[in-house]
């Protein structure tokens, strides 16, 4: 299948098959200044992994590990100063989506679609 593509959390757009609530209250930061995010597998896969990097980097950390459908987990994302991350995720039916220069800071809940 083709992979997806992530468009701004701002405008609500689908990301990747990630989706960001315009809603949802700032993510919290703790003291090393990482942020943590909601992560909601709202697929029929399962999440294989879900990889960040600070945006344009090519640092990728795994920030979570599978994941089941209708589930959801916290995903600690490493500082930047900006906000802003650039997504990898690996699904077990075979799909990838990328996604670059997401704000996570607009929002802290993200929901991985089909």
């Amino acid at each position: 299948m083709h992979t997806r593509t992530l468009a701004a959390a701002l405008v609500g757009a689908t990301l990747f098959g990630l989706t960001a609530a315009h809603a949802a209250p700032k993510p919290r930061a703790n003291q090393a200044g990482a942020v943590t995010v909601t992560v909601t597998n709202s697929r029929k896969a399962d999440l294989v992994q879900l990889e960040a990097t600070k945006s344009g980097s090519a640092d990728w950390k795994e920030v979570l590990g599978p994941l089941k459908p209708g589930k959801q987990a916290s995903a600690k994302l490493p500082p930047a100063s900006d906000c802003r991350f650039d997504l990898r995720g690996t699904f077990d039916d075979g799909q990838s989506a990328d996604a670059s220069g997401i704000n996570v800071c607009a929002d802290k809940t993200l929901n991985l679609t089909d």
